[in-house]
């Protein structure tokens, strides 16, 4: 952990993912592009524990269908694995038959540059761009909308709330796309689309006293990771990891983050209390000598968060 003065690398995880290892976010893929709003081929990734599993839907040069699958581990950001086809298995509404492997197209490489972003190699074809694609949340502040639980880990201990975004303000910051908030109107997130932190959420509490947090997010449907940060002085943060995971929709429907029970949710939500202790605020002021680059991305989440304020101001 370290403050404000010292999160130039921190902040950097969020901006720029690729200094770091992390598993990709499991989902619907496809080449960028090839992304025309059309049908087309794409695939499928999922991570467990280092393991990745990716199942390919395309087509052969006569049109017709085809289905391919890769298995085998991520290794500094980067998967490669046979690309096989099977044949022989269970047809819809056909007796149970086991597949077999029918053959290999070739090997595929990813290599992935954020947990939405890489390449891609497919045996025959050039290094091609793609993302994951987002079907049920756009990037903007619909997509924000839901309960989430946010949670700052400090040290092994974590320090969480949960916050319901259910309004939109139809306001925005010169780099968001868009401020929601709950219905109190002391939290705040907004999709950034321009400046330092293009492509993270950023999210505060107000007012902004000693202890209020404050989180940049990489969000990818209902769960994000990034920074937490926690106001320690007027002009100083610290910074820590930080996670977001959504539990409801905005219709309140459970995400599948919990058992669905009320004793579920008041056990997360009382996971620490919510504000930092004394202490580990003593431990987050031991401030280090400020580098350019950490003035100016200080200087830029400050700025950030002061806009948002004077945005949700204008609204009360």
């Amino acid at each position: 952990m370290t403050t404000v003065k010292n999160t130039l690398a921190c902040l950097m995880l969020v901006a720029s993912s690729s200094v770091f290892a992390f598993m990709p976010a499991a989902g619907m893929w496809g080449v960028d592009s090839e992304d025309n709003g059309l049908p087309g081929r794409g695939f499928q990734i999922e991570a467990e524990n280092e393991i990745m599993v990716f199942t390919y839907f395309g087509y052969r040069p006569d049109g017709s269908g085809t289905f391919h699958y890769a298995s085998g581990p991520i290794i500094n950001n980067t998967f490669t694995s046979a690309l096989l086809n099977t044949q022989g298995g269970t047809s819809m509404g056909g007796v149970h038959q086991d597949a077999v492997v029918a053959g290999s197209a070739g090997n595929v490489t990813i290599n992935f540059t954020s947990g939405k972003h890489g390449f891609i190699t497919f045996p025959g074809e050039p290094q091609r761009a793609i993302s994951k694609r987002p079907f049920g949340y756009a990037e903007g502040p619909d997509g924000l909308l839901g309960t989430w639980l946010f949670t700052m880990v400090v040290g092994q201990t974590p320090f969480s709330e949960v916050r319901n975004l259910s309004i939109k303000t139809g306001t925005a910051t010169s780099t968001g796309n868009g401020i929601v908030t709950n219905s109190t109107a002391n939290f705040t997130c907004e999709y950034q689309i321009s400046g330092t932190f293009a492509g993270a959420v950023a999210c505060f509490n107000f007012p902004q006293v000693t202890g209020s947090r404050g989180y940049l997010l990489k969000i990818s449907g209902d769960e994000g990771d990034g920074v937490a940060l926690s106001l320690v002085s007027t002009n100083s943060f610290s910074a820590s990891n930080g996670y977001a995971n959504r539990i409801e929709t905005k219709s309140g429907i459970k995400t599948g983050l919990n058992d669905g029970t009320i004793a579920s949710l008041t056990q997360h939500s009382q996971l620490a209390p919510d504000q930092v202790s004394s202490h580990a605020t003593e431990q987050l002021s031991n401030e280090k000598s400020m580098s350019s680059g950490d003035l100016t991305n200080a200087e830029a989440l400050k700025t950030l968060a002061l806009q948002t304020q004077v945005v949700m101001q204008t609204i009360q």
